[in-house]
């Protein structure tokens, strides 16, 4: 007979008879005030039961807190939660390389397709929610089981599931995922005792940000980040423009978890948005997106600007097309003085801006340009892997292949279909990136039942341009065969501008709403 940990009962005010300790962080006064009715207090590392047995994400411990007050009722001042969740991700967070694996997981880049070492942990685990959302955690073994057995307890029919009611899940569960997942994310590891001896980093200064926001064009930002009152918080001003000269300026407030999460709260040019990035690489990189439509988004890069060495670090666009005029920015450190030279082909019509940290060019290939990387070099600072010429593109590749978009309305906002093309030089390994090229967009049904029920006609509309499908409305369609839903299974096509024959495809699945929406999915 199986036997279930007995569920916790209702802390409708869990307030701990534990004494508050003077001068003690704000968030480990506010686990004692509010959580540890139920996760007694003490122990060998003054910790609390079940608490200090898992280290997570910052999202993955404000999910936790969330779950304590929709389930258990634990009532708690919004300040207080903010509080624990610094505290938490700062004392029992994720090293930099063990949250690395799930970065897109984080950055919400969901339209990805995951595979695990483990034979049937997709089938048990990840077909509810992402097999990611677990492996951002660390426990012993024991806290894994106890995690099955509360999904046994609050989900009562977990077991008579697709993919779950043709295998013993409790049993199989218990014996095979847990402990794989305690011998993989055990609660102690080299990577966090070694990341918590590090000094935390400390981001205030002046950065260089750039990166593709979609359907606008490839951007560039001056960033000033300032301390700002609170632990580990900041203010930050952006200063920046598109690369055919449109303005691009934002501001907004960030924090820092566990010594490089950095997380956003930005404005840019009147839009809301969200920022994560991994402040522990020596250029952090991450994703600014839309928190209510979180596929449209940009990934970018960061660097300092007053950097130790000179050098260059990006270049706007990363391609240049045989016979074409475009406006080149270039991005890196020294770059005030001395001759631009772009490489046999390639004039300079105008200097536009020049500055210590960032050229704005007026450029113009050749018809005959030789296709390859063209040796950029200003003044002493050269760059042999940073701009390439090209005269047609060989191999073109649409991102993501499999992408998922959601019907909406004034209640659950659409989640559009956002897709890119980036281009290729040559083929395999030794393929030459070119980045964002030219390309017109179209879309079809994916298949005889999506072309029976005209999908592609009533799911959304895909701009030619740009790559950014737009979701139809929620609601029963009296238009369509019973009054169905505009859902649809879309194949997204790119082909190269003046080289049709040049594609690539991806599916997109139109779906309904999703109506719980936690951070990590």
């Amino acid at each position: 007979m199986r036997t279930l940990s007995p569920l916790r009962g209702l802390c409708l005010v869990a307030i701990a008879s534990t004494p508050l300790m003077a001068g003690a962080d704000p968030g480990e006064q506010a686990i004692n005030r509010y959580c540890s009715g139920c996760h007694q207090a003490g122990g060998e590392d003054n910790g609390w039961s079940r608490i200090s047995a898992q280290r997570k994400t910052p999202e993955g411990w404000d999910m936790t807190i969330a779950r304590m007050q929709t389930m258990h009722g634990l009532e708690l001042p919004l300040e207080a939660r903010r509080d624990i969740v610094k505290f938490l991700a700062d004392t029992r967070g994720l090293a930099p390389e063990e949250s690395a694996p799930q970065r897109e997981l984080i950055e919400r880049r969901l339209n990805r397709i995951e595979s695990f070492d483990h034979p049937s942990y997709q089938e048990m685990c990840a077909r509810c929610h992402t097999g990611g959302r677990a492996q951002l955690q660390r426990r012993p073994l024991e806290e894994w089981e106890r995690l099955v057995h509360f999904h046994v307890g609050q989900f009562q029919t977990i077991e008579y599931q697709a993919m779950a009611r043709d295998r013993d899940w409790f049993e199989l569960a218990l014996d095979e995922i847990a402990p794989w997942l305690a011998e993989t994310q055990g609660l102690e590891s080299a990577a966090w005792d070694a990341w918590q001896a590090q000094d935390a980093v400390d981001p205030a200064g002046d950065w260089q940000l750039w990166g593709h926001w979609p359907g606008e064009g490839d951007f560039y930002a001056d960033v000033t980040i300032t301390a700002a009152e609170g632990e580990d918080a900041y203010a930050l001003s952006l200063d920046g423009a598109f690369t055919d000269g449109r303005e691009l300026d934002g501001a907004g407030q960030a924090i820092v978890y566990t010594g490089y999460e950095w997380r956003a709260n930005l404005s840019l040019n009147g839009r809301d948005f969200k920022q994560v990035l991994d402040l522990s690489e020596a250029r952090p990189g991450g994703r600014i997106f839309d928190d209510h439509d979180d596929a449209f988004g940009m990934r970018v890069e960061m660097a300092p600007r007053e950097a130790a060495e000179p050098g260059l670090t990006a270049s706007l666009p990363a391609s240049l097309k045989a016979g074409t005029r475009s406006r080149l920015v270039l991005l890196g450190h020294g770059l005030a003085d001395g001759e631009i030279d772009l490489g046999e082909g390639v004039s300079v019509r105008e200097v536009i801006e020049r500055g210590d940290h960032r050229l704005v060019l007026d450029v113009e290939a050749a018809a005959d340009l030789t296709p390859g990387w063209l040796p950029v070099a200003v003044g002493d600072v050269g760059a042999e892997t940073l701009l390439a010429g090209y005269q047609a593109v060989d191999r073109l590749e649409v991102s993501p292949a499999l992408g998922v978009a959601r019907i909406g309305n004034d209640r659950t906002p659409p989640v559009s279909g956002v897709f890119s093309a980036l281009g290729y030089l040559g083929e395999g390994e030794d393929a030459i990136p070119l980045g964002q090229v030219p390309v017109r967009w179209s879309v079809a049904p994916w298949d005889e039942i999506a072309e029976r029920d005209e999908d592609a006609k009533f799911a959304g509309v895909l701009d030619a341009a740009t790559g950014i499908f737009t979701p139809a409305g929620a609601g029963p369609n009296p238009l369509r065969q019973y009054n169905a839903n505009n859902v649809g299974n879309l194949r997204v096509t790119a082909s190269v501008e003046g080289q049709e024959a040049v594609q690539d495809e991806a599916q997109l699945i139109v779906t309904v709403q999703r109506w719980n929406n936690p951070p990590l999915r």
